[in-house]
């Protein structure tokens, strides 16, 4: 994995476009190292990740989940997401990366994936892919981002949505690593690692529960165990 000296950095969508020189999207694409495109349907299918709730299940059920509360975290988030999903839809886009394997690495989204199991009206996804130059051609069909402008009219924020971005370097396989912005129709499903752990710890003291891949579809009260 490749970072830069300054991964993390914030920008606000209140003047635009950026000067060259300060626009993230420049910065992520090195000089020409990189590119980003834009694919508003990538199947489910076309993209890899790990821990299906199935997994989730059994781990939940067969550990010491406390040795792992980073993990404790994405499974409260799931259960919050799943039912969110059914409310608003998917709002974010995913960051996918394309390294030469045959399906998209995620840089975001794992949690929308593993939504696929209980929803299965999700099927198609809107995206941004990053990738070396060295596979443009691959994507050529696609729209190429090549600003912040362009970026945030993909995730249609209002304008002054502050975003955070975590570049890698002009040698990694691909230029963003990660990317998240403030909103309100997405707040509610990012809720703070502390807070995660908290409302699990409460609620399994309160709950003498067997974990199936039918609870991540039951709304939990989580402000009750807050």
């Amino acid at each position: 994995m490749h970072y830069g000296d300054n991964p993390t950095k914030t920008y606000k969508q209140t003047v635009l476009p950026y000067a060259h020189d300060t626009d993230p999207i420049v910065t992520s694409l090195h000089k020409g190292n990189h590119v980003l495109f834009w694919d508003p349907e990538v199947h489910k299918s076309c993209i890899a990740y790990d821990r299906t709730i199935k997994q989730q299940c059994h781990w939940l059920n067969n550990n010491d989940i406390w040795e792992d509360p980073f993990r404790i975290t994405s499974i409260v988030k799931l259960n919050i997401y799943i039912n969110d999903i059914k409310r608003q839809g998917v709002v974010k886009p995913m960051l996918l990366y394309h390294d030469g394997k045959e399906k998209f690495g995620l840089h975001t989204g794992e949690n929308r994936m593993r939504s696929t199991e209980c929803l299965s009206e999700l099927i198609r996804f809107k995206s941004f892919i990053t990738t070396h130059k060295q596979h443009a051609d691959q994507f050529k069909h696609l729209e190429s981002i090549k600003n912040f402008e362009q970026f945030v009219g993909k995730c249609k924020t209002p304008v002054g949505t502050k975003y955070l971005f975590k570049f890698t370097d002009s040698d990694a396989p691909y230029g963003i690593f990660w990317y998240e912005y403030d909103s309100d129709k997405t707040r509610a499903v990012t809720p703070s690692y502390k807070w995660c752990e908290k409302v699990m710890r409460n609620y399994l003291k309160a709950n003498n529960i067997t974990f199936t891949p039918e609870w991540f579809d039951t709304v939990v009260d989580w402000k009750l165990y807050e």
